[in-house]
């Protein structure tokens, strides 16, 4: 007790820890077991665009990931969710502004993050189970598994409204602005 907790008694409700296995890499740089967690996910978006006013609608967005053994199934979910909100936010909102160096949106005020209004009226938040043997109870990281897919599917997301016009929008966020000023230089509206 009191080289582990620092005092001579009390009670334990449980204690556990977890210990990877890890193999050092070879003088390649290559080994079988670098990591226990790979993160692997992917995610669809479907968007509708208002070339008037630039305004981008998320109608539906689709999130999978591996997460092994979900130990907690609901929290998984609420992660994956999470996820995919910060990388809307990433993807159509967020961007740091610098005049001479100096940093011009650092408030909530003027930094925008999605609200509520900005999710879309669909979204789907799904795992695939597969038994991760090296994680504990079958289980594998979750934490940055909604991250994998969210900005190449909202970037894509935009680029196929514009494809018609042979138009690779590639400048993020993919805010109000930027968009009516691809569909202005289009002439997509009056």
């Amino acid at each position: 007790f009191v080289k582990r907790y620092g005092m001579r008694a009390g009670n334990i409700v449980g204690t556990g820890a977890f210990v990877p296995s890890y193999t050092s890499p070879d003088a390649d740089g290559l080994t079988p077991d670098a990591t226990p967690f790979w993160m692997v996910g992917g995610a669809g978006v479907e968007i509708e665009v208002d070339t008037e006013t630039g305004h981008i609608k998320i109608e539906r967005l689709v999130n999978v990931c591996d997460v092994g053994t979900p130990i907690n199934p609901a929290i998984v979910e609420t992660q994956i969710s999470g996820g995919a909100v910060m990388q809307l936010g990433f993807t159509m909102f967020e961007e740091m502004t610098f005049d001479e160096g100096q940093l011009t949106n650092g408030t909530l005020a003027d930094y925008r993050i999605p609200g509520f209004h900005d999710l879309p009226e669909s979204m789907t938040s799904e795992t695939v189970e597969a038994v991760q043997r090296s994680g504990p109870f079958g289980a594998k990281g979750v934490g940055e598994s909604p991250n994998v897919g969210g900005v190449p599917a909202f970037s894509n997301a935009v680029h196929d409204a514009f494809r018609a016009f042979g138009l690779r929008h590639s400048h993020m966020p993919h805010d109000h602005w930027r968009i009516w000023k691809v569909a202005h230089e289009l002439g997509l509206h009056g």
